[in-house]
């Protein structure tokens, strides 16, 4: 059976077309026994039904090799995972992830001017184990409102996230979206780079950029003491859950026509003050204060949005790769292995949470998808031919 996906306006992919430009690793090394394209789907589909690590993904397929063999070349049997841990180390991650995004974009369709939260992670057992090192730090792109990878890049060895910011802005469509950054990303480089590629950005600022931080500080400051400001400029929300009351009140006001050093923020037109108050049923209460800049009009109830969007990234990315995918305890360390591996967790988090009637916690829609193929199909493909 020829396995193809149903792109979102309704026209067939192959399997074989969204992989056909991926360069095989290997195609300088002689004789190769297993297919590329069977390398990586078996890996993706593995890590969609619950394979955390390579010697996972061998036994899956196994289980599933009668499955596999109606869509991929099985001739010289399941890889191993000695060789599914060789091509994953010198894979080309920015390629692979083109092909992978791809595969995303034909089941689900991206909204229009979304927010993109672009935020990184430590691979931390990695990291562990080479302290010599440094960190190993995977910088994500996600779109907030559908919960879906855009892109990744992996920061240079022993740096943050900071070494990567530009090559992934450089991949992304940032036309008529809004960028959120945190206060590491505040840098003059990246705004005017992400001004130039038609985007809109809310970041950040905090000592990193002292002079910035206080002209934001002290208009801000001078606005809620004038008491002039406009209904639009201020926007309040309350929330009740796990027994905490939180409420946030956002302030915007227009950046200064003349402050120091404007020339070096392409485009500025917001200041932006975030105040979260949190209150425990013991009565505890903790207040904590962030600014932002960003090119967007002070309308408080548009920049609270986005900047609400923002922090989510933590608990609809982070959190779940780490408890459902268990990317915290992941060893790879390998050349592009973690990065490869990185995007392949992120993709199938993509698939997972945009599939159709698929409910439960991610982690129990993977086990459904690791017993039912059924269901596995439906997260891969969409409707099948």
């Amino acid at each position: 059976m020829s396995q193809a996906i149903r792109s979102s306006q309704g026209a067939k992919v192959s399997i074989k077309s969204v992989f056909k430009n991926l360069p095989d690793p290997r195609r300088h090394h002689g004789k190769v026994i297993h297919p590329l394209l069977t390398i990586v789907v078996i890996a993706l589909c593995a890590t969609v039904a619950g394979a955390d690590d390579y010697q996972s993904i061998v036994a899956f397929a196994r289980e599933r090799r009668d499955w596999f063999g109606k869509f991929l070349d099985l001739t010289n049997g399941i890889p191993s995972h000695d060789t599914f841990e060789r091509v994953f180390a010198n894979l080309n991650p920015i390629a692979f992830q083109r092909c992978l995004l791809r595969w995303v974009a034909a089941l689900h369709e991206a909204t229009a001017g979304k927010i993109i939260a672009i935020d990184g992670k430590a691979a931390r057992e990695a990291m562990n184990r080479s302290k010599d090192k440094g960190p190993l730090c995977l910088v994500t792109a996600w779109a907030s409102a559908n919960h879906m990878l855009l892109g990744q890049v992996a920061g240079p060895e022993g740096s943050n996230e900071l070494g990567a910011l530009p090559q992934l802005l450089e991949l992304l469509e940032l036309k008529g979206a809004i960028v959120t950054l945190d206060a590491l990303g505040c840098q003059k480089d990246l705004v005017e780079q992400i001004v130039d590629r038609g985007g809109q950005y809310v970041i950040s600022v905090k000592g990193n950029q002292e002079r910035l931080e206080k002209v934001v500080h002290d208009t801000l400051e001078a606005a809620l003491a004038g008491d002039d400001l406009k209904p639009a400029q201020t926007h309040t929300t309350t929330e009740q859950k796990h027994g905490r009351l939180e409420t946030r009140t956002t302030t915007a006001v227009a950046a200064p026509e003349d402050f120091e050093g404007k020339e070096d923020w392409k485009d500025i037109k917001s200041f932006v003050m975030v105040v979260r108050e949190t209150m425990t049923k013991d009565a505890k209460t903790t207040v904590g204060i962030r600014y932002f800049i960003s090119n967007l009009k002070p309308t408080a109830e548009k920049l609270s949005e986005v900047v609400r969007s923002h922090w989510t990234i933590e608990n609809n990315l982070h959190w779940q790769l780490d408890v459902s995918f268990n990317e915290d305890r992941n060893r790879a360390r390998r050349k592009n292995a973690q990065a490869n591996l990185g995007v392949l967790r992120r993709v199938a988090l993509s698939m997972i949470q945009n599939t159709p009637n698929l409910t439960g916690s991610t982690k129990s829609k993977r086990l459904k998808a690791g017993w039912s193929e059924k269901t596995l199909e439906a997260i891969l493909f969409g409707a099948i031919s």
